[in-house]
């Protein structure tokens, strides 16, 4: 794929895969992609690069550009950041040997939290075996709420997380998680592109332009403006903090295949010189 896009060719720079806790497998994603004529993805599955290479293989058959990513769950003071990294080096050794460790605690957090679940008595017993076949990639509480649904705990996604999964929940348990300048600075040190991603779910009255300033030393790049949820209102105000803070503006629908709704590919228009732009300021190809 070249460099030479017209002005009206679109993007999706956050995605995820059954690598993590989406139900399209990198090739797939690749493939809808495409089928809505988006011209460049990244493959950024939550706490792995395992889908990775997939992905790029399946981006050169079908002639659509793909860049290695990944997105760190992070957390300070009960707050959670997600830290999207662009161009990251998947084959990277110390990166691998941090995923791996995320993996660990992910699997021990799932065991917790089955426990906890049968611990309540109120339906049908559920298994780490039945998760575990869900899961392609990384356990997450997709999963687990996928079998808790499939057993009558609840009758849709929203619910269950609700009433036992989420933060406060009866089965809710905490997991390992990086604080955002750990990520920032991990992403920045192999030459890859620290974002923040969906700000617009960071709670009302946070303190952006100290946190900006802040998470600037360690590396951070670029900001998600574009993003399905966010509001015109909020677009424009994270606009507006990327220009202060010279930050980069990045985008994408966050497609989980047919998990959260479905598909948003397409849906949420990117354009392409939000990606040419981190090219030309880090020298991407």
């Amino acid at each position: 794929m070249t460099n030479n896009r017209k002005d009206n060719s679109f993007i999706d720079l956050h995605l995820h895969t059954k690598a993590s806790d989406g139900t399209f497998s990198p090739s797939e994603m690749v493939e809808y992609a495409k089928s809505k004529n988006i011209v460049a993805v990244a493959i950024t599955d939550h706490d792995t690069v395992a889908g990775v290479e997939e992905g790029l293989i399946a981006g050169k058959k079908m002639g659509i550009e793909v860049i290695p990513g990944i997105e760190f769950s992070t957390e300070i003071d009960q707050i959670s950041f997600h830290i999207v990294g662009l161009f990251v080096d998947h084959k990277d050794k110390t990166l691998l040997e941090l995923t791996k460790q995320i993996q660990n605690a992910r699997k021990n957090r799932a065991i917790m939290i089955i426990e906890k679940v049968n611990a309540l008595n109120i339906g049908p017993k559920i298994t780490l075996q039945e998760v575990e076949a869900l899961a392609s990639g990384l356990i997450g509480r997709p999963h687990i709420a996928t079998v808790m649904i499939e057993k009558g705990y609840a009758k849709a996604m929203d619910e269950v997380f609700s009433k036992f999964l989420e933060r406060g929940a009866s089965c809710y348990v905490p997991r390992f998680k990086l604080r955002p300048q750990e990520a920032v600075s991990i992403i920045a040190k192999m030459k890859a592109i620290p974002i923040l991603a969906h700000p617009g779910f960071i709670p009302k009255g946070f303190n952006f332009d100290e946190f900006l300033e802040d998470l600037k030393k360690f590396g951070l790049a670029g900001i998600e403006v574009i993003y399905p949820s966010h509001s015109i209102e909020q677009r424009n105000f994270f606009r507006q903090l990327a220009k202060k803070f010279d930050l980069l503006e990045s985008g994408g629908s966050d497609c989980h295949g047919k998990l959260g709704g479905g598909p948003y590919i397409g849906r949420t228009k990117i354009p392409y010189y939000c990606l040419q732009k981190m090219k030309v300021r880090f020298g991407k190809k």
